[in-house]
């Protein structure tokens, strides 16, 4: 799908949502409190505007008499339902991916159950909401689609022509999608009685509000394990007895002799004997590689059919010398990353707006603003961010690259064709070496472990490091392994010795012992000074001269929160940890989070979170508790109808439509 496509599919159901977020605005504005509007955003797009989506809305009522796949109290939802919200499902990822999903990857990673999980949960809803009485009546229906952009003409008022055809674009018929929006309203009013119950209540927020807020200071002291003063090297002896112990440390790597043969057609192919004709009608065939037409890369900001006077507006602002950027964000409710259409030629504008918009764009001859032109969706603004001349390559310009191309098409066959003898060779019990001598193939083999180092010392290069993991992945015993390449050609693969790992000898390793016992004692003599330095602390000595007198680091941190552990740029959030676990005045011993060394920190102070002082930082709490606390009642709503309902799964037909293959 293009991109603009995929923009103008996504421009589209924004415009939709807005409605829905205008209601949250109305719901939260009666309450006369918190900022829950996080959670409404949540709970709108969960429950009310799942189905609303436009890239297949499924009739959730839809139920044509097949066999049920869940049955929910006295009501089915049926293996045609299933099906069609699975398919929508799969066609919303593939939009979101941007690549074919099919069924078998879908089922590996559970999506057929949460689209159950998603029918059943929108019926039990529908089923309670009608229970109670609640309708979506048609003036709601009605009022709803009137206010959507989208679907208004060119005055601005609702045309029934914008809605069909946006409806058939989007493969929805108004059938469909109105039945979907008459559930969603109906859902609406249910969920609003939740949202407008205050579920954190001041006490519990400002109790952990002060605890995650809560800061403190220390003053922390650095014993290096590289500025210890001398330590006793190790003798011979001593290096023999840690041997002894770490033995299993130094061993070789396990190695396998492996040898490969490949051919492609790159390495056959015979470009000069690729004729003028040969050459003139592959050019011919590749034009549109050699001729491409004049591009710009381009974001789109848009504004409703009626608003050319707010369209004229931003590229005033923008001429006047604001930020882009700055106007974006002020005039509009997208980011600079969501405008982005990427390369688009004239053409390409053209068929997705109109002829006017399109020439407004290629009248620029540099980077910048095109002046606002209208299409069927609104007003538009293109911002060019760079221009791509257009690209004509006579023959004369390609002709090497087009001969080595055709050349190496030609090759296929005879490639082809050396495969077969290969295997009639494989056959008869020929050698890998054998083979590749008689049909000039690239043969190497080398001793290698898995990491692809030699045992001869380096790394292998060439064939065997491109087929590295599938040669090394055969044992000693299986035939020779022929594989075809992406490029047409193949590779022929064999395993002939295996090496297990060996010990190292001593002569080989003893320097690294050494460096080991000489970095284990100076960090030993780290730790004894850093306690040594504690105690001192304790006793009532300054800590800025034992810091002198030691020739240890001293830092003295800012106030750190406990909820900021980590974020800290002074601390390591394992010394983070450990002031939060001490009281003021004490003095603790860690070791350094690069273990070099070790710290010696005392708390010199702490205070509480206060809510008062950090008030948006308190309503942003206030929200995430709102936000759980009504999610964690939505769940336990839901799971109390279904409990009254009964809800009953048909997993064996459940399994059929989730893989017809594999059922039995």
């Amino acid at each position: 799908m293009a991109a603009s496509d995929k923009m103008r599919r996504r421009l589209l159901l924004w415009q939709m949502c807005d409605i829905f977020i205008s209601e949250r605005d109305t719901v939260h504005a009666q309450r006369n409190s918190r900022h829950f509007g996080s959670f409404v955003v949540l709970t709108l797009l969960g429950l009310l505007i799942a189905s609303f989506a436009l890239w297949g809305i499924p009739d959730l009522f839809s139920n044509t008499g097949g066999r049920a796949v869940v049955t929910i109290g006295d009501q089915e939802i049926d293996v045609v339902e299933f099906d069609r919200a699975y398919g929508q499902r799969l066609r919303q990822m593939e939009a979101q991916f941007g690549q074919v999903i099919d069924r078998e990857q879908a089922a590996a990673i559970g999506i057929p159950q949460q689209v159950l999980q998603q029918l059943v949960s929108e019926r039990s809803f529908n089923m309670h909401a009608k229970g109670l009485g609640l309708r979506g009546s048609n003036r709601q229906v009605v009022t709803t689609i009137h206010e959507v952009e989208a679907f208004e003409g060119f005055d601005g008022r609702f045309d029934r022509t914008a809605y069909e055809n946006q409806l058939a674009q989007a493969g929805v018929t108004p059938g469909e999608f109105e039945t979907s929006l008459r559930n969603d309203l109906m859902r609406r009013q249910l969920v609003e009685a939740l949202v407008a119950a205050k579920p954190a209540p001041d006490t519990l927020a400002e109790s952990l509000f002060r605890y995650r807020n809560e800061s403190r200071k220390a003053t922390i002291l650095s014993v290096s394990a590289q500025e210890v003063g001398t330590i006793d090297l190790p003798t011979e002896d001593e290096l023999r007895a840690a041997f002894e112990v770490e033995k299993g440390r130094f061993m070789t790597p396990a190695y396998k002799m492996v040898a490969v043969a490949e051919i492609s057609p790159a390495s056959v192919a015979k470009p000069d004997e690729v004729t003028d004709e040969e050459l003139e009608e592959g050019y011919a065939a590749r034009l549109a590689e050699f001729q491409t037409p004049e591009l710009r890369d381009v974001d789109l900001v848009s504004f409703g059919v009626n608003d050319k006077e707010l369209a004229e507006t931003f590229v005033s602002r923008i001429e006047a010398g604001e930020p882009f950027d700055t106007v974006l964000s002020d005039m509009t409710d997208f980011q600079p990353d969501e405008i982005a259409l990427g390369d688009m030629s004239h053409s390409d504008i053209e068929q997705d707006y109109n002829t006017k918009v399109a020439d407004a764009v290629f009248a620029l001859t540099e980077p910048g603003l095109s002046a606002p032109a209208q299409s069927v969706f609104g007003w538009h603004i293109f911002r060019v961010r760079g221009i791509t001349e257009p690209v004509n390559r006579p023959l004369d310009q390609v002709a090497n690259i087009l001969r080595q191309e055709i050349a190496e098409e030609k090759a296929l066959d005879a490639v082809y064709d050396v495969s077969v003898e290969a295997e009639e060779m494989l056959a008869r019990g020929a050698g890998l070496q054998e083979i590749a001598t008689n049909l000039q193939l690239v043969f190497e083999q080398a001793t290698v472990s898995r990491e692809g180092l030699l045992q001869t010392g380096g790394v292998v290069q060439g064939a065997i490091s491109r087929h590295l993991s599938d040669v090394w992945a055969l044992e000693i015993d299986e035939p020779v392994m022929l594989e075809p390449t992406d490029d047409g050609g193949f590779t022929l693969m064999d395993v002939t010795d295996e090496i297990p790992p060996q010990q190292r000898p001593f002569i080989e390793v003893q320097d690294q012992l050494r460096e080991n016992l000489i970095a284990e004692r100076q960090l030993a003599k780290a730790g004894e000074k850093a306690e040594e330095l504690a105690q001192s602390l304790r006793s009532g000595e300054p800590i800025a001269t034992l810091a002198e007198t030691a020739g240890a680091d001293l830092l003295e941190t800012d106030w750190i929160t406990r909820s900021g552990i980590g974020r800290s740029n002074q601390v390591a959030p394992i010394v983070g940890r450990l002031m939060f676990q001490m009281a003021v005045g004490d003095v603790a011993v860690e070791r350094a989070a690069s273990g070099d060394g070790y710290v010696v920190v005392r708390l010199d102070d702490k205070k509480p979170g206060n809510p008062q002082t950090d008030a948006a930082e308190y309503e942003a709490l206030l929200d995430s508790l709102g936000t759980a606390m009504l999610n964690d009642a939505l769940v336990q709503y839901e799971s109390a109808l279904r409990k009254d309902y009964g809800v009953e799964v048909n997993t064996n037909l459940l399994q059929q439509v989730i893989n017809p293959q594999g059922a039995l």
